[in-house]
């Protein structure tokens, strides 16, 4: 939000507020920054008298906006809320929208998305420049009836107790904004009138809204945000303007700052069965106890804290080329081959980038568990991640995208690690699975060692 001695305007998500937020700083004398998308209740005490300024806009617009941007931006995969509603970037654009319009619904998958948004979520908006959303808002969330855009727009603005609310229209930015700013008697309404002309309005790229929908998809916005499209009297309106569409992305492989490779399986891939683990079984037991714990994996992760591991070929750095051989590695050399085959037999030419055994003591009825998480490094979202469980038992559940399966010893899976994950272990004997990522070389030459943020 921008604070002013006449005003506080509070910028909601994808309605052009990122211009007028850079307008008023560069034009209001004394305007400041407090947060970064906080809602009108984050407003100090010593504003609480101002009158509040904001932006709408059409639902069905505001949602291929937030597809497309999300889609677009190399910060997409790093917004938890696009991360999840799009099922870690598998879903198309009807898809991922259903999954946030309904998002507050009481159903099972809808339960699933909020669990996951509140263990990946921050506890507080503090130094956030994220989705601009924390925990406690997505339990908020699932008290609402309604649509995510018109519960967004009440945390935001919608509900705030005062008499002086302003709301400009998204499609009618320029004069709507500059009208309120006559009515508060901002002084800089002239420079600020002159700055908003010169200002492109920040967007992502796409076609007229009205040609990304069909009939359910159209429906559902309407039926979800119906008290914001009374409200402020939207309607949906078709147009064709002749122009070739501009097609939205709809999986991995059509996004140009996100590729998890092939996109062949929203969660799951299971590439082969009846792999000998005998061996990799012979050559742990002959290691030491200790030889679990100098990685020091549980304490750098929290979503890793009830595991140990062995590192054989690893980098802290995450680089996507000339990965470092551990000493272990050669213990086990001569039993990863025949793995190591296979894969490259079902993806063609490449390498591998990481390997490790990590290992999730048994629970005893307890469940221990890898706590709900999700991939975000650069070499971590362009590699096939493939899991190959050694030691395991019926108890153990795999979550993947909501998706839940018991992995079988001697599978070989590839799993969408950039989606969210979770692993519990029921049963009495610990789980081991050796984790492989292979790079075609075709992906050799991408930017390495950072971070997808």
């Amino acid at each position: 939000m921008i604070v002013t001695k006449r005003f506080a305007f509070i910028h909601m998500h994808k309605t052009g507020g990122q211009s007028i937020k850079q307008s008023l700083l560069n034009c209001v004398e004394g305007a400041t920054e407090i947060g970064y998308h906080y809602p009108h209740s984050m407003l100090p005490k010593n504003y609480a008298h101002l009158p509040l300024v904001a932006l709408i806009r059409n639902p069905w617009d505001w949602y291929v906006s937030w597809y497309a941007f999300n889609r677009e931006s190399e910060f997409g995969m790093s917004n938890p809320l696009f991360r999840i509603m799009s099922d870690g970037g598998g879903s198309d654009f009807k898809t991922t929208i259903s999954n946030l319009v309904r998002l507050a619904e009481d159903n099972e998958q809808s339960q699933f998305y909020r669990w996951a948004l509140i263990s990946l979520l921050p506890e507080t908006l503090e130094d956030n420049s994220g989705v601009g959303l924390c925990k406690d808002d997505i339990r908020d969330l699932a008290l609402s009836p309604f649509g995510y855009f018109t519960w967004l727009f009440n945390r935001m603005i919608g509900s705030a107790k005062n008499n002086t609310v302003r709301i400009g229209r998204f499609e009618n930015l320029q004069e709507d904004f500059i009208r309120i700013m006559h009515q508060l008697c901002v002084d800089e309404s002239t420079q600020l009138q002159a700055e908003l002309a010169q200002t492109e309005i920040n967007s992502s790229s796409h076609s007229h809204y009205s040609r990304y929908y069909d009939e359910e998809l159209k429906n559902l916005v309407a039926d979800k945000e119906s008290k914001l499209i009374s409200q402020f009297g939207y309607e949906f309106q078709a147009q064709d303007d002749g122009q070739e569409l501009i097609a939205l992305p709809d999986s991995y492989s059509d996004v140009p700052n996100f590729k998890k490779l092939l996109g062949r399986a929203r969660n799951y891939l299971l590439l082969k069965e009846g792999v000998n683990t005998a061996n990799i079984v012979e050559n742990m037991q002959q290691l030491p106890e200790q030889a679990w714990y100098g990685s020091n994996r549980e304490n750098e992760y929290e979503a890793h804290q009830n595991t140990q591991s062995i590192l054989l070929i690893h980098d802290s750095d995450f680089r996507h080329v000339n990965p470092t051989y551990l000493p272990l590695y050669d213990h086990f050399q001569a039993a990863l081959k025949p793995i190591i085959d296979s894969i490259a037999a079902y993806y063609g030419d490449g390498y591998v980038v990481r390997a490790l055994l990590t290992r999730l003591p048994g629970g005893g009825g307890s469940g221990a568990q890898i706590n709900v998480h999700s991939d975000n490094y650069f070499s971590l979202l362009h590699c096939h991640r493939i899991h190959i469980p050694i030691v395991t038992n019926p108890d153990v559940v795999f979550c993947v995208g909501g998706e839940r399966k018991n992995l079988k010893s001697g599978e070989m899976w590839e799993i969408n690690n950039a989606t969210v994950h979770w692993v519990r272990n029921e049963g009495d004997r610990h789980r081991v699975h050796l984790i492989v990522d292979w790079v075609p070389n075709s992906q050799s030459s991408l930017v390495t060692g950072t971070p997808a943020t």
